[in-house]
């Protein structure tokens, strides 16, 4: 197993592209701790890890709020050692036109979407450093490549994580630390579900993706696995889309 004596924080892991992360991080021997807001969410991917023979715990993290990461990377160290891999995934993503939406839905936006990010890196970054490195995978959009209409503060947000991948992936490299960052297509989750009309969703996906199949979040779960590995040992700086070829047209 690749992830052996290794641990994994995952972000948003109550439930879809978070959850298969964990589960499949699991599998490849890391340690997980899961983290989100859905207490009962959590504990069920914990479930299904433990059953299947791997190791999690639940910790209940508001990403915005710095005093409870730092509680998480603390819970961390405690129990493991200290992280080796985080994944950014938790996110809120409000659906309206772009002119309807107030101040107080921006700034929650980016206080989770972005500053959460910074707040989980910031907090596990000297925990990656004293274990000799580490590897920090955030989750974008395809969203910001394509600028889909009725989401913009959702859309600016995952634009504003590439340039947090970039950047961080500039400072954190000399210390052996590698980001990298995953741009998803459609995918059956919570955040698709909030489309107004699913058929019309599916039809146009089936006519523009160049793999004419839905993804699942085992196809996010396979790149971050692969962004949290040693295959990927001279790989920083980077933005994977999987979207099933969607952004080709």
């Amino acid at each position: 197993m690749s992830l052996s004596d290794k641990t994994a924080i995952v972000t948003g892991a109550s439930s879809g592209l978070g959850r298969a992360s964990a589960v499949a991080l699991a599998a490849e021997g890391a340690n997980v701790v899961v983290a989100g807001l859905e207490p009962d969410g959590l504990e069920d991917t914990v479930e299904l890890i433990t059953r299947a023979g791997g190791r999690a715990i639940a910790v209940a993290t508001d990403i915005s709020d710095a005093a409870a990461v730092d509680a998480m990377a603390a819970r961390a160290q405690h129990e493991y050692g200290g992280a080796d891999v985080l994944v950014n995934n938790a996110a809120i993503y409000p659906y309206g036109p772009w002119h309807d939406f107030d101040e107080a839905t921006w700034e929650s936006v980016f206080n989770v979407n972005v500053k959460g990010y910074w707040l989980c890196s910031r907090s596990v970054y000297p925990q990656m450093i004293e274990r000799g490195g580490g590897s920090i995978v955030s989750i974008s959009s395809i969203t910001f490549f394509m600028g889909n209409e009725n989401l913009m503060p959702y859309v600016a947000s995952k634009g504003a994580v590439v340039g947090f991948t970039r950047s961080l992936a500039r400072e954190a490299g000399p210390k052996g630390i590698r980001v990298n960052a995953i741009a998803p297509g459609a995918f059956p989750t919570r955040a698709i579900a909030i489309h107004p009309d699913q058929q019309a969703l599916h039809d146009d996906l089936m006519r523009d993706q160049s793999l004419k199949r839905r993804g699942v979040p085992e196809d996010i779960a396979n790149a971050v696995v692969f962004f949290a590995g040693d295959r990927s040992s001279f790989v920083t700086g980077q933005t994977l889309l999987v979207d099933g070829g969607l952004y080709l047209h």
